[in-house]
């Protein structure tokens, strides 16, 4: 896994989430040419692993592996799609690969012995 980077999204304010803890928010973001930039060579590197939460799991995993996904940002769909998925959750059950939609591992606790041995 190797250096540990976060892409956290916030209002201004503080919150992550809304008052029932939706995300949702974050569809909405205007496209901006600096940030995508950023992003892409972030993650230009091999050997990505992307980290999340049930929610935010959920979310990526419903844009991501489709099709208009892979048409307007089909290097980021690339990156996000085939990277190895760590996602931690005490209620998701299972977790299900596709054909666009691989390499994930469903963790029930946070257990630092297991992401050390994971980032080493």
């Amino acid at each position: 896994m190797g250096k540990i980077s976060v892409f956290d999204y916030m209002t201004i304010d503080g919150f992550f989430a809304g008052p029932q803890g939706e995300i949702d928010w974050f569809k909405f973001i205007k496209k901006d040419d600096e940030y995508d930039e950023y992003t892409h060579k972030q993650t230009a590197r091999s050997g990505n692993t992307l980290i999340f939460g049930h929610k935010t799991y959920e979310m990526m995993k419903s844009y991501w592996p489709t099709p208009d996904a892979i048409k307007n940002d089909p290097n980021m769909a690339g990156v996000v799609n085939n990277s190895l998925k760590i996602v931690f959750s005490k209620t998701l059950q299972n977790v299900e690969e596709g054909p666009n939609w691989k390499n994930i591992k469903l963790f029930h606790e946070i257990n630092p012995e297991e992401i050390i041995k994971l980032k080493e």
